[in-house]
């Protein structure tokens, strides 16, 4: 008799299961090239190869792949975290090893669900959403915040010193590697990428680290305070009017909903206008972004560039970049959340986010000659190539730390100078 495995079968038809989850998996690949907003139940339609009518067999809208991806990601979470908290209480590795493990273990979830991590990364849906896509949104993951919590405590015996703040610690390991696919290309290995973030934010990088009073003495940080200083003047000297509201509105909704979910009748009706009143000001959704990020893009511009042209040393001179991007992270929240997830490097020259994302590589190249500096002086430690730990540097500034319990401006700055500098346990060696 002919073995199961050796005999020819005649392929069968995807069973509901299997048709289900490749309408999932290329739904997913869609929201993350085009976005959720942008993508229609057609385009999904045509990728899987089927009509629309047969799609609807499977789910009844685009809004239910949606729900479904995310509430496979929140399963995925769940298992992660479990998977986590065995390793806890098992003791399978030093505290060291465990936080380097779940790093890892949530970095490649993030890849895997690029497109659900989008999804679930603004505060409000799109306009037209459900209650159901709402709460989707929404999900926590118990499991996988006690296995965070769990696991950052295991530190507490190795710590430098009890100043550390193992909430932020905790929740910057936990926002780095969940928003890791937003953040660094999907082809990263998982492993490598955790363990160059673990050692950058637990060791820091300097080899001879300068003391608190040193930093804040430096030519960068007097000159990233002064920088600092003006935009708090600036912004609280804007004048009121139908324009100025028309942009507050903007900057509100994008930053809420993202920049491709918000309709310029949302735009409207937040700022209490009429669309033609609107439309006498911008002829465009699109020429309201850009007047947004094009001041944005500049402040930041001028701020890094006075800062590198300090002439501090290495060190001094990234504890004051941390001290911007601290500020910037507050005094402009809104804009910093309609970049965060707001455009991926792959639009096409017209886009209203492409010059932005043109700024951001200039200042991520300053950041890396810097980087490439503070190596080749012995200053810091060679964690990773200058381009990567550039990247792994703006990633842990950038973290929105107000989110943590409003954290205030102070505690997330001692943070990130304490982390990147001098790091949260023990150096080794």
């Amino acid at each position: 008799m002919t073995s199961l495995s050796r005999r020819k079968l005649t392929p069968s038809a995807p069973t509901t299961s299997a048709r289900s989850d490749e309408i999932l998996t290329t739904a997913a690949r869609l929201f993350q090239e085009s976005g959720y907003a942008t993508t229609t139940i057609h385009d999904i339609a045509d990728a899987v190869g089927v009509l629309p009518g047969s799609l609807y067999h499977h789910f009844p809208s685009k809004e239910e792949i949606a729900i479904g991806l995310l509430s496979r990601f929140g399963r995925a979470l769940n298992e992660v975290g479990l998977v986590a908290a065995r390793r806890v209480r098992t003791h399978d590795g030093t505290p060291e090893e465990l936080v380097e493990a779940l790093t890892a273990d949530v970095v490649a979830l993030s890849f895997r669900n690029a497109a659900a991590i989008r999804l679930r990364a603004y505060e409000a849906p799109p306009s037209v959403a459900s209650e159901r896509l709402t709460t989707a949104m929404q999900l926590r993951s118990p499991a996988l915040e006690r296995a965070w919590r769990d696991a950052v405590s295991a530190l507490g015996s190795e710590a430098t010193d009890p100043t550390v703040d193992r909430g932020l610690l905790r929740f910057t390991l936990g926002r780095l590697a969940f928003y890791s696919s937003t953040y660094y290309p999907l082809e990263t290995d998982p492993r490598e990428l955790a363990a160059h973030l673990c050692d950058v934010v637990l060791h820091g990088v300097a080899t001879s680290p300068p003391s608190d009073a040193e930093l804040e003495a430096s030519a960068a940080y007097r000159t990233a305070m002064a920088v600092v200083a003006d935009w708090k003047r600036e912004n609280a000297t804007d004048p009121a009017g139908a324009r100025e509201a028309v942009v507050a509105a903007a900057r509100a909704e994008f930053a809420r909903r993202g920049y491709a979910a918000t309709t310029i009748r949302d735009v409207a009706h937040s700022a209490g206008v009429g669309m033609a009143t609107l439309y006498r000001r911008f002829d465009s959704k699109e020429a309201l972004i850009r007047e947004i990020l094009d001041a944005y893009a500049d402040r930041l511009d001028h701020a890094f560039a006075a800062v590198l042209e300090s002439g501090s040393p290495e060190s001094e001179t990234l504890s004051a970049i941390a001290r911007v991007f601290v500020r910037a992270s507050r005094e402009y929240r809104e804009e910093s959340a309609i970049v965060n997830l707001g455009w991926t490097g792959r639009e096409a020259p017209s886009s209203p986010f492409h010059d932005y994302f043109l700024a951001t590589q200039n200042r991520l190249k300053s950041l890396e000659g810097l980087t490439s500096q503070g190596i080749a002086s012995g200053a810091w430690r060679p964690v990773a190539a200058p381009h990567e730990l550039g990247f792994h540097f703006r990633s842990v500034m950038w973290t929105p730390f107000h989110e943590h319990a409003r954290s205030s401006e102070t505690r997330a700055y001692a943070f990130v100078r304490q982390s990147l500098i001098r790091g949260a346990v023990d150096t080794p060696g």
